[in-house]
């Protein structure tokens, strides 16, 4: 609850200190992070309020009194190896390569071990969304390793 609250304020004060042009619009472009920010304190008061009321949350599934199991944090390891790996691999290996390594790394840290129809689903979807953006919204995405062949 902390984090969340501390992230609405955090939204809440970066949006006061943007600077707009000067432009004649209807809505200003700080209106949604605004709503955003305070959406998120609102969200945490009330869950304030239910944890000093006594509420307590349930996870889904189980029902009150049920035990919970432990946290399954080689997954995570996995799943947050896989952005990092992202993070790396963007500026040097490109965008397909990029997607298609996290792709790979997040459906095996969720128990898929085909690792050749993966990779291939991968780069299939990397490859259509980098050709979607490049040539037909114009969004120029790094080609990396990959630059004379794309």
């Amino acid at each position: 609850m902390g984090s969340l609250l501390l992230l609405g304020v955090i939204v809440i004060w970066d949006t006061s200190r943007t600077e707009l042009p000067n432009l004649k619009i209807a809505v200003s472009p700080n209106l949604f992070p605004y709503l955003i920010g305070y959406f998120l304190v609102i969200l945490c008061v009330i869950l304030a309020i239910q944890i000093i009321r006594g509420g307590t949350a349930v996870p889904e599934g189980l029902e009150a009194g049920d035990k919970i199991e432990n946290s399954d944090y080689k997954t995570f390891a996995y799943v947050l190896i896989s952005f990092i790996s992202y993070l790396v691999l963007i500026t040097r290996g490109g965008f397909v390569v990029a997607s298609t390594v996290v792709f790979v790394g997040i459906a095996f840290s969720f128990g898929n071990r085909k690792f050749g129809r993966t990779l291939l689903i991968g780069l299939i979807f990397a490859a259509v969304t980098y050709f979607s953006f490049t040539r037909y919204l114009h969004v120029d995405l790094p080609a990396g390793i990959l630059k004379g062949i794309l």
